[in-house]
């Protein structure tokens, strides 16, 4: 009889092989939001992107579907949704000035306007075109479901374990690796797999139940991204963001104009103070240094925004702009952009301050103020 060891690590081996060909891998915590709403146009999105989709989701679920505000949080709203598609709308509708190139992405994915069956119209990018052309969705969700049955049932066989057997032991074991602390610092599920199959359990422990345990861990993990199996605690351990209750979501609503918000940021170069007063009319500006250049996200389209105030030659703009529009290239875009902001404010170049706001401390936290100067400037 071969030892112990040699048989785990073939186990190990064999399961990280089936659970690695998951069609949706690599699968990244931040995916979520592309499976809650089951649109791949929104998969692959930064931190600050999920974040924001969760605020306006959260937001706009309490008023569609106010039955579901009881009972649990803001993101147990969202995962409750029957029908997301018009909570999906009324966020998108809301993100047009804020996150423009994750909606034109998005549309570029959709297959009723790739197949010409709706032609936008710049004055009908509204909620109701958005319910429109989202259709009924995809089947994102359900494939990914088909998927991780399979893979958990061939990965268990391959520890060793028959359909149905030591379920309780499982569980338990599989609790107790996704409890460690590492386990939260782990965004992609190709990250987990290589975690889990060097960390030990019991040492008395035989060698299929550790081997199911990396495979029951990975079903929770995936489960929780893609909502196949709802882990709002998973989530949140990943996402601490993600934990709030209604009273704090409620402090990240929008402001109306007409309460004259004055936003505020502080020059990294110069420390002035600037202010901009939001009114009906549009933005009143109260104090502006020289260095400021532009208030919005980290949306792409800001960002290149920001980039158009430097001397970068209107060739480059005109190659960026023929990205743009192009399906196939719009993800080289985004990196030019990302990285062309990256070199200038690894230059101290370009500098960003968070914005405040007395009135609404929180209601403006996707927005970020843009400071341009020369470089090593204080």
């Amino acid at each position: 009889m071969e030892p112990r060891d040699e048989r785990l690590d073939r186990r190990l081996a064999l399961v990280k092989e089936i659970l690695e060909g998951a069609f949706f891998s690599p699968l990244h915590a931040y995916d979520w939001v592309g499976f809650l709403f089951g649109q791949p146009g929104l998969l692959e999105l930064e931190e600050e992107e999920v974040f924001d989709f969760f605020v306006r989701g959260a937001l706009a679920a309490e008023v569609i579907y106010p039955e579901l505000a009881r009972g649990t949080t803001p993101l147990g709203w969202l995962w409750r949704m029957e029908e997301p598609g018009p909570v999906l709308a009324h966020v998108l509708a809301s993100m047009r000035a804020d996150r423009p190139f994750v909606l034109h992405r998005l549309l570029m994915t959709l297959p009723r306007l790739a197949n010409g069956e709706i032609s936008p119209e710049k004055e009908e990018l509204v909620e109701d075109f958005f319910k429109r052309v989202l259709g009924e969705g995809n089947e994102l969700r359900e494939v990914a479901e088909t998927e991780i049955s399979v893979l958990r049932r061939r990965g268990l066989m391959a520890a060793g374990i028959k359909p149905g057997e030591h379920e309780e032991k499982l569980a338990r074991a599989a609790n107790q690796l996704l409890a460690r602390p590492e386990a939260a610092q782990l965004l992609t599920d190709r990250e987990l797999l290589s975690w889990l199959v060097l960390q030990p359990l019991q040492e008395d422990q035989p060698p299929e139940i550790t081997a199911g345990a990396v495979v029951e861990a990975w079903y929770r993990w995936v489960g929780a991204i893609t909502g196949v199996r709802p882990d709002l605690g998973l989530l949140t351990k990943l996402m601490p963001m993600l934990g709030m209750d209604a009273n704090e979501l409620a402090l990240y609503a929008p402001v109306e104009r007409e309460l004259r918000p004055v936003l505020e940021a502080t020059c990294p170069y110069c420390y002035s103070t600037c202010r901009l007063e939001l009114t009906p009319e549009g933005v009143n500006e109260q104090a502006r240094c020289g260095h400021l250049v532009f208030v919005g996200t980290c949306d792409e389209m800001h960002i290149w925004q920001v980039l158009r105030s430097y001397d970068l030659g209107e060739d480059f703009h005109q190659l960026l702009s023929s990205y743009y529009n192009s399906a196939i290239d719009l993800e080289l875009m985004a990196t030019i952009v990302n990285d062309l902001f990256e070199l200038l404010r690894g230059q101290g170049r370009l500098k960003t301050s968070e914005i405040s706001c007395e009135k609404a401390p929180k209601a403006f936290y996707y927005l970020k103020a843009y400071f341009k100067g020369e470089p090593n400037s204080q």
